[in-house]
C-alpha cells in the first residue's frame, strides 16, 4: 500500500478515495495546476488592494486543500477568506498571506514529490 508523505492527511485521502491512487493522482495534478496558480495570483490582487476578489479565489480554493490531504490548511485558509472579506488593512492582509504561503510552499513540495513517487509506484 502506498504511504503518504507524514504531512498529508493520509486516513482523510484513503476515506474519500478508497485507495485508487488514479483518482488522487489526478486531484494532486489538478491541485498543483489550478490550485497553486490561485494562490499565487492573490498575492497580486492584495497589492492592488482587491480584497472582495482576494476573498473570493480563496473561498474557491478552500476546498482543494482538503481533497489532496492538507486538512490542516483548511481552517486557514478559512480563516484568510474571512479576513480578506472583512476590509482589512493592506499590510495585515499581506501579512496574513505571507505566514500561510509558507505551508501552502511547503504542500506544493510534498504534493509534488508524492506525485511523482505515485507514478513510480503504479
Amino acid at each position: 500500500m502506498f504511504e503518504f508523505n507524514a504531512h498529508l492527511d493520509a486516513d482523510y485521502i484513503n476515506e474519500i478515495y478508497g485507495g485508487d491512487l488514479s483518482i488522487v493522482q489526478i486531484m494532486f495534478s489538478s491541485f498543483l495546476e489550478e490550485s497553486i496558480p490561485v494562490w499565487n495570483e492573490m498575492y497580486d490582487k492584495i497589492v492592488s488592494k482587491n480584497y472582495a476578489e482576494v476573498g473570493r479565489l480563496a473561498h474557491q480554493i478552500k476546498p482543494s486543500f482538503s481533497m489532496v490531504g492538507l486538512t490542516f490548511l483548511h481552517p486557514k485558509i478559512q480563516a484568510f477568506e474571512t479576513f480578506a472579506k472583512s476590509g482589512p488593512a493592506q499590510g495585515e492582509l499581506l501579512t496574513q498571506y505571507q505566514q500561510i504561503a509558507v505551508d501552502v510552499n511547503h504542500a506544493k513540495l510534498v504534493i509534488e514529490e508524492d506525485l511523482k513517487r505515485m507514478e513510480d509506484y503504479v
